[in-house]
């Protein structure tokens, strides 16, 4: 097996393990008798350490190796799952979900340039494309792996971790057995500055802010909320349908940049948002309806939207900066995606459906995410006027920028 495959089997059996609590949330929720607002804080937690050890263990793995930061990585998700399979209580669990989150921060951009380190010159490009759809595919099989075992298996809240820590032995494995890429080290000061280029900031606050928002919030609420909404709402018993919500979400976003991967960013943020925002209503139409089809359906529509949205936000991003500028304008993006979809706003539908019901509240999320998308259309792309169609290949938000 090629050094590049070897490492995707290793992005790929990390990623499945960081979602794999999604479809596991009910049935803690049911144990511990908590709050929809508190449901919201298992990505919150996540997204609270991921974000800061994504801008400084990125660029560590520049000074001492990748197979170090990498290694590391492991060690703490490992940590974490052995913790989770104990089944711990709320404190623990949200706990958890922080060193989960440490650790993908560490791992994914670091995996990322250790993928493209190993690739041969001519297909650097190529192996990018492929480091964002196997973090997507990991990050989707989780769900699906998590309410499969909960189902068929024994012990649900602690089985899935178990089998993932074996999971992370083999990418161990895996690692060792790679040759380190980073020979020529030096030290210098970590950053955690993070800005967005003066020349760039119109578009970024009138379409990339808006836009990675309200498609990172589908995504939030899919690995979050709709497992509750399935279980609580639609009387779902069988909890490997209650996984599919977050596999649905995330492999459809990636299978529909695989489809259409020259779609002009103007088109794929404009279209995808008002599909988006029409198939986050058949969400909502599935209480009435008692239709549990019709919400998977629906999920499944709308994360492929949301991934057109993304792969939109990326090459814009690539077409308006300079090389430059190009990875702090990604690096602005990335983080937007993450505090804007995966903290406050997802909160605020919590403590919604804390208030007011599970439906309501996701229906006032399909109504101000339809506005927000009028908005954008009607007034942030008319920013992008006068910039030429093109872009290249899109990354997965959860894969950070690699350094230019």
């Amino acid at each position: 097996m090629s050094r590049v495959w070897r490492i995707w089997g290793v992005l790929v059996l990390f990623a499945l393990g960081t979602s794999l609590i999604t479809p596991l949330i009910p049935l803690h929720q049911d144990r511990l008798g908590f709050s929809d607002t508190v449901v919201t804080l298992f990505l919150a937690c996540y997204v609270a350490a991921l974000v800061p050890s994504m801008l400084s263990f990125g660029q560590l793995s520049d000074q001492i190796g990748r197979k170090r930061v990498l290694a590391a990585a492991l060690v703490t998700l490992a940590v974490a799952q052995a913790y989770l399979a104990t089944v711990p209580p709320l404190a623990g669990l949200l706990a958890a979900r922080g060193v989960q989150g440490l650790a993908t921060g560490a791992f994914f951009g670091t995996c990322t340039a250790f993928l493209v380190d190993s690739a041969p010159p001519g297909r650097r490009s190529t192996a990018a494309v492929l480091s964002s759809i196997s973090v997507r595919l990991g990050l989707g099989c989780g769900p699906g792996l998590g309410g499969i075992l909960a189902e068929y298996a024994p012990r649900p809240l602690a089985l899935p971790f178990e089998v993932h820590l074996v999971a992370l032995v083999a990418a161990a494995l895996l690692v060792a057995s790679l040759p380190e890429t980073v020979t020529h080290r030096q030290r210098r000061p970590l950053r955690l500055a993070l800005g967005v280029p003066a020349a760039e900031r119109a578009v970024f606050w009138r379409v990339l802010v808006p836009s990675g928002m309200i498609f990172s919030l589908f995504d939030g609420v899919a690995l979050s909320l709709i497992p509750v909404y399935e279980v609580r709402t639609l009387g779902v018993d069988n909890y490997a349908l209650v996984g599919a919500a977050g596999f649905l979400v995330l492999v459809s976003g990636a299978v529909s940049q695989l489809l259409l991967p020259r779609l002009d960013p103007r088109p794929a943020i404009l279209w995808g948002l008002a599909v988006a925002s029409v198939a986050s209503a058949g969400v909502v139409a599935g209480a009435p309806l008692e239709s549990t089809a019709l919400v998977l359906g629906s999920v499944a529509v709308t994360g492929a939207a949301c991934g057109l949205v993304f792969k939109g936000g990326v090459d814009l991003c690539t077409l308006i900066a300079p090389p430059s500028d190009r990875g702090k304008l990604l690096s602005a993006y990335y983080v937007a995606c993450y505090l804007g979809g995966f903290s406050v706003p997802l909160i605020v539908i919590g403590v919604l459906s804390d208030l007011i019901g599970l439906t309501a509240a996701l229906a006032i999320l399909s109504g101000g995410a339809a506005v927000a998308a009028l908005w954008t259309g009607a007034v942030g792309l008319r920013s992008l006027a006068g910039l030429a169609p093109g872009g290249p290949p899109p990354r997965d938000p959860r894969t950070p920028a690699i350094a230019e």
